[in-house]
């Protein structure tokens, strides 16, 4: 059988060395001479030495480790997420923990305390509305923190992705400039996404006489699309177009047109929100818009350890997002449904 890891005591013993001589090499102390320094490391090598790091942490104050809260796991555009922050901050021996809210502030709140007891460093928060209590938790603390997913040049937190309100009515004028002038806006729910609700201001802003528009909250899940879009067809006064933002939604749009007898884009336009990696793979592929997230992971993680390192500044950063037309919206420009 090997031998066990060795311990400081043990390189201590080794080298005739002080603890507190081991630990100063260990932390990069310049208050080491070269032969010293050189004596340690070789020791540490022969007794198979590792310090440890959350013990280095405590001594140096430093523990090269970022936070991410997000509300759930259970969509793509959030791994994409994820996945651009862990690539980034690992690349330069940084490391990301993470926990999930569920969109529930306490929970997020409850996530923080155990994270800063973790030793993180800095916090991405996704989204703009957090409460006072975490805010203030980590203003109190000195801990940096930036808010993803969103970009609001007013902001006093830095903001670090795209502006939901303009996207949103982005996408109302593009359905509207192909001749839909009945749109029905599928959404999540807006207790706990501020997301959703700039989205929905956005849309609401270009609500005029000629485009008669109808929101319908719902579960952001599939089950929530296909209901909502069965109540519209419940109804008389049937859309050309259905806007969802969320691809999650317009997925089961797809699955509760199918069940009535629909066609898309023939009988009935659908736009998604997100652009998920299968949005292109539906029959027809989905017209929605492509959301930058891994971007957005490798831009705020980079910032902070840009900060942690050098001290830079947080700063707002807007990042583009895009309209990716497919096949899913019809041009009925000229036509009665219009």
């Amino acid at each position: 059988m090997s031998n066990p890891p060795g311990r400081i005591r043990d390189v201590a013993k080794e080298t005739g060395l002080s603890i507190a001589t081991i630990s100063r090499v260990m932390n990069g102390s310049k208050n080491v001479s070269p032969q010293t320094r050189q004596r340690v490391l070789e020791a540490c090598e022969r007794l198979d030495y590792l310090p440890n790091p959350a013990a280095r942490a405590l001594s140096t104050a430093k523990s090269r480790t970022v936070a991410a809260i997000i509300p759930t796991i259970e969509h793509s555009v959030f791994a994409k997420f994820i996945s651009g922050i862990e690539n980034t901050l690992s690349a330069q021996d940084y490391s990301l923990v993470m926990a999930i809210s569920n969109g529930d502030p306490e929970e997020e709140l409850a996530a923080a305390r155990k994270l800063l007891g973790m030793g993180a460093e800095g916090f991405i928060l996704s989204g703009a509305a957090h409460s006072p209590a975490l805010l203030d938790l980590l203003e109190r603390r000195r801990v940096p923190f930036a808010l993803t997913s969103v970009w609001d040049a007013k902001s006093t937190h830095p903001t670090i992705g795209y502006d939901n309100s303009a996207l949103a009515a982005e996408a109302v004028d593009y359905l509207s400039s192909l001749g839909h002038r009945r749109i029905v806006v599928i959404h999540g729910p807006l207790s706990n996404s501020d997301r959703t609700l700039a989205r929905r201001e956005g849309a609401q802003s270009r609500h005029s006489g000629g485009t008669k528009m109808t929101f319908i909250e719902t579960d952001l899940s599939v089950t929530g699309g296909r209901k909502a879009i069965s109540d519209v067809l419940a109804k008389d006064d049937r859309p050309t177009a259905v806007l969802c933002f969320s691809d999650v939604l317009a997925l089961g749009v797809y699955f509760g047109l199918a069940e009535a007898g629909l066609r898309i884009p023939e009988d009935m336009s659908v736009m998604g929100f997100d652009n998920l990696d299968w949005a292109k793979e539906t029959h027809p592929a989905l017209t929605t818009i492509n959301l930058p997230a891994a971007q957005i992971g490798r831009a705020v993680a980079a910032q902070f350890i840009d900060h942690l390192e050098n001290g830079a500044p947080l700063r707002s950063t807007h990042l583009e997002a895009a309209i990716v037309q497919r096949a899913s919206v019809k041009d009925i420009r000229g036509s009665d449904a219009g």
